[in-house]
């Protein structure tokens, strides 16, 4: 299990690092795109699970764009009562020769009908800054509703990211603040390996698709 934790936070600071964050030699649009349906990714926390700290690691990659974009994701969770949990990311990684700081966190709360907690909303503002072109700040709102299937889990909804981008004066690709919405459809699924649980997170835009493959871990 050590080796297989250690393989998947490998890929998550060494294979995705992307070079995609230069706007003045790229499709500009496509990367304030890529850049803003990836920092809108939630993790898949249990609304069900007892434990109450989650680490969750993964590596994305964008599908249907004309480049494909590669990220890192670390998201730590914390769960303060049953139908609440803390979620956050703090971390930063070398793309090229940038060093992309990605700062931020949010609420997931669960309900349902009875004691089934089988539906979570997930509201969370992440900055991405570092960059020499543009900083970028993401704000996300996510519905979804949890299906089981013996040890499988699957998580499907929808959600939308309000993003605002600055360019910085050393550029004039794009305008000074370019504000937007991006409409997604969520598809996820997890399964138990061990003490971990692996799984695939998709995002799915009319542009694209950002799709993340995680390792998790129930702390305590």
């Amino acid at each position: 299990m050590k080796s297989i934790s250690l393989f998947v936070f490998s890929l998550a600071f060494i294979y995705p690092q992307s070079n995609y964050f230069n706007i003045a030699s790229g499709n500009s649009k496509e990367i304030i795109h890529a850049s803003s349906l990836w920092l809108s990714g939630t993790p898949m926390i249990n609304p069900m699970a007892k434990n109450r700290f989650f680490l969750e690691v993964g590596s994305s990659l964008s599908l249907l764009a004309n480049k494909r974009y590669k990220y890192p994701n670390i998201h730590i969770g914390m769960k303060v009562t049953k139908n609440l949990s803390i979620i956050n990311k703090v971390y930063g990684f070398r793309a090229d020769n940038e060093h992309p700081q990605i700062m931020g966190g949010g609420l997931q709360y669960y309900f349902g009908s009875g004691d089934s907690l089988d539906w979570s909303a997930t509201v969370q503002r992440i900055n991405l800054k570092g960059l020499k072109y543009f900083s970028l700040s993401s704000f996300s709102i996510d519905l979804r509703k949890w299906y089981y299937l013996k040890s499988v889990k699957f998580r499907l909804g929808i959600g939308s990211n309000y993003f605002k981008e600055r360019t910085f004066s050393n550029t004039d690709v794009l305008p000074a603040v370019i504000k937007g919405q991006i409409n997604y459809v969520g598809f996820d699924f997890s399964l138990p390996l061990g003490t971990f649980y692996l799984g695939l997170e998709n995002q799915i835009s009319k542009s694209m698709i950002i799709s993340t493959a995680f390792v998790q871990k129930e702390i305590f």
